[in-house]
């Protein structure tokens, strides 16, 4: 039997596919386990969603693993939920007590190891908010938490670990760049992979991806069900990679329009902004300001990283830089002075790099 002729209702056929991912399906509220969500994939290339209710999961979860093939007797098709669906058919393949789960082995047809639902900003920009399927994406990435793409950029794993969230900027080809924030297990396979890759990964595929607006800007945002694979991981990310590699001068065009929400504010709102607690995350201002003096005598430098200009720490025989965990950089003098600023009847004083 295969995915398309499954129906409403109980069912005693024979199902045979390749189990492409599972992951726990939890109560927002109550964090209760309710199941096992799975994405099944058939010899046809159909994708359906499953799942195995939380009192029959240790029946069937130790022989489980991901990219296995199976055969399934018996189970019962149920409707496909509503929100926040993985795949397109209106039925989900509901492991029931009569169920029996085995391995196929020797099998003669070929299982397709993946299928991707790739959306553009386009499509993510029309079911914004809707609550409706989780498409996936594919792009290059331009910023990691702030910080632009090079070869010294280095991610904090801890810092990944204690917040749970890594903010990627990304962008498709030559198309607008978009917000994308990962959370919990999708920012920690961020992080373990692109550690791997040493800090050069460019190319990131991120599954079932949720389009919000987050201050009125179009965000993609991480789900349980979501999957990262970079650069050379799977056949999409390679191709991408290959396009990039080869048209590197427009990639580098950047439309931020989709990303930056442009706003008026005094010098007054600027530093009652700063002094809120939650404005530690990385902001940008450019601010328009008569300079009224360079305050004498207040520049001062200090030697840091080359590649994060945090303030480098002096080793036994070399220079360290704690943000990077690299214990030898090489220090670049950064120089930074007091200028007096004013617009209109407000005054202050801010520290400028040169």
């Amino acid at each position: 039997m295969s995915f398309k002729d499954v129906k409403f209702g109980p069912h005693e056929s024979e199902l045979r596919f390749r189990l492409i991912h599972f992951w726990e399906a939890r109560n927002v509220r109550t964090k209760l386990l309710i199941g096992l969500e799975m994405l099944l994939i058939d010899q046809e290339e159909t994708i359906i969603q499953g799942f195995i209710p939380a009192g029959r999961m240790d029946t069937y979860l130790p022989h489980m693993r991901t990219g296995g093939i199976y055969r399934l007797h018996n189970f019962f098709g149920s409707n496909n939920k509503t929100l926040y669906r993985v795949s397109e058919p209106s039925v989900t393949i509901t492991f029931s007590s009569t169920s029996v789960l085995s391995d196929l082995e020797d099998s003669s047809v070929c299982f397709p190891e993946d299928r991707f639902r790739f959306y553009g900003y386009e499509e993510f920009n029309a079911a914004c908010d809707l609550k409706g399927d989780l498409y996936d994406y594919v792009g290059h990435i331009k910023l990691v938490n702030g910080q632009v793409l090079n070869d010294s950029l280095v991610v904090d794993e801890a810092e990944i670990a204690s917040t749970r969230r890594v903010l990627l900027h990304v962008q498709t080809h030559d198309g607008p760049v978009m917000k994308m924030y990962l959370w919990d297990k999708a920012a920690s396979d961020f992080g373990e992979r692109f550690k791997a890759s040493g800090g050069t990964a460019s190319v990131i595929l991120v599954t079932t991806l949720n389009p919000k607006r987050y201050g009125g800007a179009l965000c993609l945002s991480s789900m349980a069900s979501s999957r990262i694979f970079m650069d050379s991981d799977v056949q999409a990310t390679r191709d991408y990679l290959n396009w990039l590699n080869s048209n590197l001068d427009v990639a580098k065009r950047v439309d931020a329009d989709v990303v930056t929400k442009t706003e008026t504010v005094t010098i007054g709102e600027l530093f009652s902004y700063m002094k809120q607690a939650d404005a530690k995350v990385v902001a940008w201002f450019e601010c328009i300001a008569t300079i009224g003096d360079v305050v004498h005598g207040s520049g001062w430098y200090y030697i840091g990283c080359g590649g994060c200009h945090t303030k480098a720490t002096k080793g036994p025989t070399t220079l360290m830089c704690k943000k990077c965990g690299k214990s030898d950089i090489v220090g670049v003098a950064q120089y930074l002075a007091k200028i007096s600023v004013y617009a209109t009847i407000m005054t202050r004083r801010f520290c400028a790099p040169w």
